[in-house]
């Protein structure tokens, strides 16, 4: 096994001036030492190296005493990184917008609402690398990504992702300028992205081509993924919601491996703290809202418990807002009737969901390079990945099943002749 790399410029000296940032607890330390490792196993990142700094330091005055602390770091990926070659300088700007999510956004939270709803983040002399508290310290915990997630850990998540929406309002409300610097139109829906999203649904497709039972599903799959029709109608949703007036900024990747929970003496999650802000934009909350449900929820949730986190979501957002001193509100009424508009975002993460399931990291030059055929895709390294295996078998197709019930394909469907129609 080749011995894994870590960046030159990742020094002491630069770990020291990570902590020092913090200069009512760390003014003037010295580090003696630190050590090095990686954070995450392969396959729950892609968009950076996640690195555990194990460091010791002496404070001023103590000669012999040593103090430990850990730290995680967010660093850019080296340049010869298959998805650094692919995406370049959209990567580097969703770093650096990270790193403005903690310095600048969180930083001007506080100013209204002291919240611990994410790590505590301390200042790099890297610009593109962020630098945070080691919250396994503290006892927070990764998920198992393909388990997903169930009504408990939902739940917390709910509870946090509503009140940094609110936040996302109020600071929108007293600072603007900061919010609408989060513009990333051009790195979320970007031509890159029509071949991932194609891919998605050709091995969805693929997946269903024999199974009778979903002729229906499949039909829709393979005339929405015909001459990128799908990617007209998924950015179309998009554009329609930049003239909504309930607008904040959203992670817009809320994935399993994108959030920690605590647990109490028995088992029960009693904490969250959300993580991963490279994606952060201006934009509709209930986009990333329905965004998690579709690829973090468990099956037991989808079937069961939708309703009952739409109203708490309603409930928490609406009441975050009026301690906030903000008017915005999200009724239950304008939920129920936006879930039907946002079908094409619950379709595309539907079909793309496999890709978080797998027992191990996707082949990500093969997804975003390869455009695949009706003929091809079954000989993908990609669709023998994540379209097979342990827990793929044990979702699919009941996943398809809740979202043929809530209308997704029928919209759909709709939606492509229209479009096919101008042609």
């Amino acid at each position: 096994m080749a011995a894994v790399s870590f960046p030159e410029w990742l020094t002491g000296d630069f770990l020291q001036s990570c902590l020092e940032s913090d200069k009512d607890n760390f003014g003037g330390i010295t580090v003696t030492s630190h050590e090095l490792e990686c954070a995450v196993a392969p396959g729950n990142n892609y968009g950076s190296d996640i690195i555990r700094a194990n460091i010791r330091y002496k404070k001023p005055n103590e000669h012999t005493t040593e103090h430990s602390i850990s730290l995680i770091l967010k660093a850019p990926l080296s340049g010869d990184s298959v998805v650094v070659q692919q995406l370049g300088d959209i990567l580097k700007q969703v770093c650096l917008n990270e790193v403005k999510y903690y310095c600048e956004f969180i930083s001007e939270t506080y100013k209204l609402l002291r919240h611990d709803v994410v790590p505590k983040h301390y200042k790099s002399p890297n610009p593109l690398c962020l630098v945070m508290e080691d919250l396994s310290v503290s006892g927070f915990k990764m998920v198992d990504r393909r388990k997903l997630l169930d009504f408990d850990h939902c739940k917390l998540f709910t509870e946090a992702s509503a009140k940094l929406h609110a936040l996302g309002v109020a600071v929108h409300r007293s600072n603007p300028e900061l919010i609408e610097s989060f513009d990333t139109d051009s790195i979320t829906v970007n031509e890159k992205f029509k071949v991932s999203m194609a891919n998605s649904l050709l091995c969805m497709a693929a997946y269903l081509e024999d199974k009778p039972d979903y002729r229906k599903q499949f039909q829709v799959i393979i005339a929405a993924s015909e001459n990128d029709v799908f990617w007209t109608i998924y950015k179309n949703m998009l554009d329609d919601y930049k003239s909504k007036a309930l607008r904040t900024l959203t992670q817009d990747d809320p994935w399993c491996t994108n959030m920690m929970f605590k647990y109490d003496n028995s088992g029960e999650p009693v904490g969250i703290k959300i993580l991963d802000f490279q994606s952060v934009k201006l934009n509709y909350p209930l986009l990333e809202f329905v965004m998690f449900l579709t690829v973090s929820a468990n099956m037991e949730v989808r079937e069961n418990r939708l309703n009952d986190l739409y109203q708490m979501y309603c409930d928490l957002l609406n009441g975050n807002l009026a301690k906030l001193g903000c008017p915005e509100k999200l009724s239950i009424e304008e939920l129920e009737t936006e879930l039907t508009h946002l079908s094409p975002l619950m379709f595309y993460w539907v079909c793309g969901l496999p890709m978080t399931l797998t027992d191990s990291a996707v082949d990500m030059e093969e997804y975003l390079t390869v455009r695949y055929s009706s003929e091809s895709v079954k000989d993908s390294y990609f669709y023998k990945t994540a379209y097979t295996g342990l827990y793929f078998d044990m979702y699919y197709p009941q996943i398809l099943d809740v979202y043929g019930k809530l209308g997704v394909y029928d919209y759909i469907s709709e939606k492509v002749k229209e479009i096919k129609s101008k042609m």
